[in-house]
């Protein structure tokens, strides 16, 4: 028996050894995400090939979403994000944007088009493939969104679905279309002293 073949089990226990800590080296220096804060700059592809840069959405209010085609919670809220984007740019035009990062990986990349097909899907799709924006921000799941004020400063977020044509559930994005963008501090504050939004 080779020293290879006899000494497989350790090799391969050192090679998930690497391979955990080259992860955990690669992520930790990763905080997450919150309000506050101001949301880390990325670049993607879109699911029609155009190269996206969060920085260059700087001056509007930003609706950062992640979700995925096999996320139920996701299929539930996408209905109502469509409407709320159709009627935001209708009313603010371009000063709002909806950004929805689809984090399905590469062995599902195929579903997405179809599922955009089915749903009438119109605002802009990005496609994070080896999810490096799950752990730059190190979201907690899909879907999950993050609403960033004119200043590319997350001024909430909002872990699961929510049902986005209830006006309180808007009413932050509103507040920032029609008032201009408040002080970190101010964001902290108000999530302190607000309850949760509704979801569904």
């Amino acid at each position: 028996m080779s020293m290879v073949k006899k000494n497989w089990p350790y090799f391969a226990g050192a090679a998930v050894f690497i391979v955990v800590v080259s992860y955990l080296v690669v992520t930790y220096r990763f905080a997450p995400v919150r309000v506050g804060m101001t949301a880390p700059n990325f670049t993607l592809k879109t699911v029609d090939g155009t190269v996206l840069r969060l920085s260059d959405f700087r001056g509007k209010v930003v609706m950062l979403n992640f979700w995925a085609t096999w996320c139920k919670p996701c299929k539930q809220e996408m209905p109502s994000m469509e409407m709320m984007y159709e009627g935001l740019k209708k009313q603010a035009g371009d000063r709002f944007e909806l950004i929805a990062v689809n984090e399905n990986n590469m062995f599902y990349a195929g579903q997405v088009k179809p599922f955009l097909q089915s749903h009438n899907i119109q605002f802009t799709i990005p496609l994070d493939p080896l999810n490096r924006l799950d752990h730059q921000y190190k979201i907690t799941g899909v879907p999950e969104t993050f609403v960033l004020d004119q200043n590319g400063v997350v001024a909430e977020h909002v872990i699961g679905p929510r049902n986005w044509i209830v006006k309180r559930n808007l009413e932050l994005i509103l507040s920032l279309l029609q008032k201009g963008p408040l002080t970190p501090k101010d964001y902290l504050a108000q999530k302190a002293k607000e309850p949760e939004a509704g979801g569904y």
